[in-house]
């Protein structure tokens, strides 16, 4: 008997770093998984194996090395059940690791889904993000936890620390998202801590833009339930100043930003921690070829991706 699951990456719309500190986001899920296949297994090690990162066998007070955080999601399911087994879990991605995309969290999810469904424990959206939340604290220090949010529970969401995620209800059928990635690896854990730093420098200049962050996300909110994707759009451009006054940017992501805007994209940002890694562009669906093609020349990788309207998903197999 197996067990299978799938978890989608992420993009944020609006509101990252600002959420750190206790602003809202608004995230979206995109269809771009990762997948994760548990079996059972002799003994009461867990064994992991990716195409990405190699093999790596667990037990009771094992840690370290790049797969230890999805050990830790899956400690989280053990919890929950009341139990450990011995397991053999495969994990890929299709979603590129370091690019803003919540490839750690989708990671963490499908392991953490595939693992419940093959000890017959049903899991909520929410408890799902919780066991990634745990792998995720692994690999960023102090993470927002909203890429756990939208990988469990797919679709748009609004999400604020400390409160429950809400799902947005928004129709994105006439739009497309446009991913370019500037090749450039960077630390998202390495990034928010210089974040946080500078705001502790100067909080009487970076308060007002932290409030201001949480009003262009309620806005957002807004057209987004309304349907007024150009509204969006132009928030989106608001908020990537907003990350560039945070230090953030860089002369590779601005070339990609104006870009996707000159090519008819209707909003276009940095999107993640920044540093590197992705922009997202807003489009109309008729429009998003053109802009991925504006990007190609310039970006390492281009991706032209739809919302994805459902969270992590886990099956049974044979």
């Amino acid at each position: 008997m197996k067990a299978s699951a799938s978890a989608p990456g992420k993009v944020i719309l609006v509101g990252e770093h600002f959420v750190v500190e206790g602003s809202p986001a608004i995230a979206v899920a995109v269809d771009v998984r990762a997948r994760a296949t548990a079996e059972a297994a002799e003994g009461d090690l867990v064994t992991i194996s990716s195409r990405e990162l190699g093999e790596a066998s667990f037990g009771p007070g094992a840690g370290g090395g790049p797969l230890y955080p999805v050990y830790v999601a899956v400690q989280e399911i053990f919890k929950r059940a009341g139990r450990r087994a011995g397991l053999r879990l495969t994990i890929e991605s299709d979603i590129p690791p370091g690019a803003g995309m919540g490839s750690s969290a989708a990671v963490a999810a499908a392991a953490a889904a595939a693992t419940a469904r093959l000890l017959g424990l049903p899991l909520s959206p929410d408890e799902i993000a919780q066991a990634a939340l745990a792998a995720e604290t692994i690999v960023h220090g102090k993470p927002s936890g909203i890429d756990p949010a939208v990988t469990s529970y797919g679709g748009a969401i609004y999400f604020k620390r400390g409160a429950k995620p809400e799902r947005i209800s928004a129709d994105f059928g006439r739009v497309r998202l446009v991913l370019a990635d500037s090749g450039i690896q960077r630390s998202t854990g390495a990034l928010v801590a210089r974040v946080l730093e500078t705001k502790r420098r100067h909080p009487e200049v970076l308060e007002p833009l932290y409030k201001a962050a949480a009003n262009l996300a309620e806005k957002a909110r807004s057209a987004l339930e309304k349907g007024d994707f150009a509204t969006v759009g132009e928030l989106m451009n608001i908020n990537h100043g907003m990350l560039s006054a945070l230090g953030v940017s860089n002369a590779k992501l601005e070339e990609l930003v104006y870009a996707a805007r000159e090519a008819g994209a209707l909003g276009a940002k940095i999107t993640g921690a920044g540093g590197g890694g992705m922009i997202v562009a807003l489009c109309w669906s008729e429009d998003a070829e053109r802009v991925a093609r504006a990007l190609s020349g310039i970006a390492a990788r281009t991706i032209i991706a739809p919302v994805s309207e459902k969270g992590a998903t886990s099956a049974l197999e044979g």
